[in-house]
């Protein structure tokens, strides 16, 4: 074997080997590593990225208008008694007929209502007699001079009870005076009667509103009756003979009294007696027939008070005296109307 030969050969054993090795490492297994995690479900097929992704957060401008109805998953909370806003009224004070007036004309309308208890019925103790007597008495809110009760009562009436007067102080306190009264009864506490119990609360809104509707017609059958003495004086005329009737069984009594005591025949001063009762009742009736004629659900003893009172209002002046009740009447409707307007917001 030549050199040649032999080189040949050793080139073909090489690439034999060079073979083998190849095919030996080429299907050696691979060490495998084992990892051990939760399985994830692949998400829907319709799913895709946000739009962001693809071409980048762009901010642009929110053109949505400003009234647009808004969108509030929130559950709605179950509706609730409304809440009375007070109200900030601004007052010029009258010299006279003071605010402190206003305010406890307020405390005395709420001091006479009675909330309704397990029967459903409230009551009102307001009338012009209750209304009259309390602040006859005492002059609460009234800046007049002098100590003498009478003497203050009748230059408050000489200075409030006119025509052009009674339209002033409607204008400046009638606002306040609702107000006023609105608010404290929401918002103070006080003493009320409910049925057998005695309750120290503010009033709620529903009997608020009861509150101011059965004064409003308190208010009303008020202006009833003062335009009836306003457009017919006899009834003045009759308050004024009555008062002379009562006088009459005064002195028949007392001559009554005096024959009891001289152990005198009474038969004649108790006929004398009898006679002035019933000539003083026939006056009260009449009175009082001619006021409930015009306003039949008007409470007789309101129409007889009053019509006593408009007759020491109008003594000696009818004729001067009498449109000032007119005026009351147009006043007091006015304030009628506004408690029931206040009443309806409030139910």
């Amino acid at each position: 074997m030549n050199r040649r030969q032999l080189a040949v050969l050793l080139i073909f054993c090489a690439l034999a080997l060079a073979a083998g090795a190849y095919v030996l490492l080429s299907e050696a297994p691979k060490e495998e590593y084992v990892v051990h995690r939760e399985a994830v479900k692949p998400p829907p097929e319709d799913v895709k990225a946000p739009a962001w992704v693809d071409s980048g957060q762009t901010p642009e401008p929110d053109y949505t208008p400003a009234q647009a109805e808004a969108h509030n998953a929130t559950p709605v909370p179950p509706k609730q008694e409304p809440e009375y806003v007070p109200q900030v009224i601004e007052v010029k004070e009258d010299s006279v007929v003071t605010l402190s007036f206003v305010e406890a004309l307020s405390n005395f309308f709420l001091s006479r209502f009675v909330p309704a208890d397990t029967s459903g019925v409230s009551t009102t103790g307001v009338s012009a007699k209750s209304v009259n007597m309390h602040f006859g008495q005492e002059l609460t809110g009234f800046s007049v001079p002098g100590d003498d009760i009478r003497t203050a009562r009748k230059a408050v009436l000489d200075y409030a009870f006119t025509p052009s007067m009674l339209k002033t102080l409607e204008q400046i306190y009638s606002p306040a005076f609702l107000a006023y009264l609105v608010d404290s009864a929401t918002t103070q506490e006080r003493e009320y009667t409910v049925g057998m119990d005695k309750e120290i609360r503010p009033l709620t809104v529903a009997e608020t509103s009861e509150m101011l509707r059965l004064n409003a017609n308190v208010l009303k059958q008020t202006a009833s009756i003062f335009r009836i003495i306003a457009n017919d004086p006899t009834i003045t005329e009759l308050a004024g003979k009555y008062l002379r009737s009562a006088k009459a069984v005064e002195r028949a009594n007392g001559q009554l009294q005096t024959a009891i005591a001289d152990e005198k025949d009474t038969a004649k001063a108790g006929q004398r007696l009898k006679q002035a009762i019933l000539q003083r009742e026939h006056v009260k009736n009449s009175i009082v027939s001619r006021i409930k004629r015009h306003c039949p659900g008007c409470s007789s003893s309101e129409a007889f008070y009053i019509a006593q009172w408009a007759y020491r209002r109008v003594l000696g002046e009818p004729v001067k005296r009498l449109p000032t009740f007119k005026t009351a009447s147009e006043l007091l409707d006015k304030m009628s109307k506004r408690f029931l307007q206040e009443a309806a917001k409030l139910k």
